[in-house]
This record gives C-alpha cells, structure tokens and sequence, in this order.
C-alpha cells in the first residue's frame, strides 16, 4: 500500500509545531529547527523505466499579485542567488542518482517544477498556468493530476516555502492531464541570512531526495 500523509493531519502538525515554538520561553535555537520537508508519490510509477529529465532556468515565485496566473503568461522568479542553488541542489541530487539532464526539447521522460512562495498565509493550488508559458508541446486547456496520492494543498505555510514536482509527459490523457509522479514540499526556506538559506536549500533539497529512495537508479 501507498504511503500517504493525510494532508490535513500534516498542516496540523506544521500548524502545532510552530505554534509549539512559538510558545515556547526561548524558541527554537536555530531556524533551520523549523524546517519540514514533505515528499509524496504515485507508487504505481516504474521510475525504473525513466532515465532523463529537464529543468527550467529559473525557479517561480508564487504570491498574492499574481495568483492565478493568466494562462500562457510569464511568472515573476525568485531572486537567482537562491533559485540557482535550488536548481543546481536538484541536479546534483538527480545527477547522483543516475539520471541524465537533456534539454526540455529532447523528449525528457521526466521534468521537474520547481516553485517558491513570497507570502505567509497564500491557499495554494499549484496551478497549471505557471507553467503553460514554458512546458514543452503546451496547449491551452492542459492541466496536471496526482496519480494515487494527494496533491499538495498547502496552507498557512510560512514565506519561502518551496515546492517541487516531477512531471511525466509521456503520460498525458485523454483529459489533456499531465501526471505529477512525485513532489516535494520544503517549509519556509527564506528567513536567516543568505548564507544561511542557501546551506538550508542544500540541506533540505538534500533531505526530499534521501526520503525517496524509489528515484535513484
């Protein structure tokens, strides 16, 4: 069977975990203590059968302005000094694990999205439309689908909370859905010096990638 976190319970205990630090007479002694990485996937997937994969350039802010984004335009992105070490964490990890990078154009059995919130209290959907501008073979009307498992619902997650999601276009249905075979939720990355973020991106894109054995090869 799956394993699956029941979403609601887990931003219960992110609520809880906060509110316990916050609470509490001194806080925590570092924040990175108030880091949580959450992954999840569809356990039906043969990651086995996939062996490429793509990256964008740049990592997308999502925030209040610009939630929903019109379909087809352009998101802002995160400032490069933190979204180059996301994209360069997620490499290094799918690189160690015996994938191979291609080009978006070269028919990558797999792409990744990667995503950072600018708000503190944004409900959000990671919509389609973040993406429509920049997803290879792209058509208006196309969505995404989380195959056996929750999507990531998200909610009252502190600012800089990054999210990923690995894509299989190959498995594009009849509904024009793109399956999203595994994801990854970083809670609030973005407090602390930029020295510090950057070590934390590492540490916890490192961390989403030790709890998902299934992806190395």
């Amino acid at each position: 069977m799956m394993k699956t976190v029941n979403l609601i319970r887990l931003c219960c205990m992110l609520s809880i975990g906060l509110l316990m630090y916050s609470c509490a007479e001194d806080g925590p002694d570092y924040v990175d203590e108030l880091d949580v990485v959450y992954t999840n996937y569809n356990d039906d997937f043969d990651f086995g059968t996939t062996t490429t994969y793509s990256l964008p350039d740049n990592v997308i802010k999502v925030d209040d302005e610009t939630f929903p984004l019109d379909d087809g335009d352009e998101p802002d992105f995160i400032d490069d000094e933190y979204g180059d070490v996301i994209l360069s964490s997620i490499a290094s990890n799918m690189d160690e694990r015996g994938w191979q990078r291609v080009d978006k154009d070269s028919n990558p059995d797999v792409i990744i999205l990667p995503a950072a919130m600018s708000t503190l209290n944004l409900y959000y959907y990671y919509d389609w439309g973040y993406w429509g501008w920049w997803y290879p073979g792209y058509f208006p009307g196309w969505g995404w689908w989380y195959p056996g498992y929750y999507p990531p619902f998200i909610t009252g997650y502190r600012s800089g909370t990054v999210v990923l999601q690995m894509t299989h276009p190959d498995g594009i249905g009849l509904d024009d859905n793109i399956p999203v075979i595994w994801t990854a939720s970083i809670n609030g990355l973005f407090e602390g010096s930029t020295t510090s973020i950057q070590e934390r991106i590492r540490n916890t894109v490192d961390q989403a990638f030790t709890q998902s054995p299934y992806l190395t090869k």
